[in-house]
């Protein structure tokens, strides 16, 4: 479980955009000789703009990507996310600060676990 929170007042696409876009220093082109027509090899990770877009349309509907928006928050917005797949996609976006750059926070389960408390924890 992770809690997804927008501190914007709205996403901004472009900053993530950027982001994602932008290769992390020391990281060579992996892709520059691959065969567009050739099948892609199993395993192979994806794409982080992959991921935006993933991310991208999460936002609009969440709950058909494994988010589900909490109610009654002091954030602009809040989404929980207990899919194991929403919470990987959420996880690499925040490594490479494309969530940062949207204007949102990813709150691990640690963290969630911190904030709750014993009382709210165990209601969870």
């Amino acid at each position: 479980m992770a809690i997804l929170e927008l501190v914007r007042p709205a996403p901004d696409w472009i900053g993530a955009l950027e982001v994602a876009l932008t290769r992390p220093p020391g990281v060579p082109e992996r892709r520059s000789g691959d065969d567009p027509w050739s099948p892609r090899p199993e395993g192979r990770p994806r794409r982080i703009s992959d991921d935006l877009a993933w991310f991208r349309d999460a936002v609009d509907e969440p709950a058909e990507h494994g988010l589900q928006p909490l109610e009654e928050t002091a954030s602009v917005a809040a989404w929980e996310g207990s899919d194991d797949e929403a919470v990987a996609r959420l996880g690499r976006l925040e490594d490479r600060g494309v969530l940062v750059a949207a204007g949102f926070l990813l709150h691990p389960p640690d963290d969630i676990a911190e904030l709750l408390g014993d009382e709210l924890r165990e209601n969870h």
